[in-house]
């Protein structure tokens, strides 16, 4: 089965990421990674995706010095390990079916 590459910029969004991981997280299709670019959040979002990273393995907390969305999304591009590339922002969600 193809690996999906979810990549998630976020800077300054605790008050909604843990929708838009949870959204990921209850995707139909599993094979997926999740890539979180914190972009040097000055809030709690890095813990957040710690306490989620520890409990699946399919999730990957990348920080960074604030450099801007369009740097997060190439860092993020960069890491990445799926054929496929799919981009979520961090105060938005998925549908259940859209990586299916």
């Amino acid at each position: 089965m193809l690996l999906v590459s979810v990549i998630m910029p976020a800077y300054n969004t605790e008050k909604y990421i843990k929708k838009a991981i949870q959204s990921v997280l209850e995707q139909t299709f599993s094979n997926w990674e999740l890539l979180v670019i914190d972009d040097g959040s000055p809030d709690n979002l890095a813990e957040i995706v710690k306490k989620y990273e520890n409990r699946d393995s399919r999730i990957r907390l990348i920080q960074q010095l604030n450099q801007g969305v369009s740097v997060a999304r190439n860092r993020g591009i960069e890491e990445a390990q799926g054929k496929y590339i799919s981009f979520l922002d961090s105060d938005d969600y998925y549908l259940a079916t859209f990586l299916e």
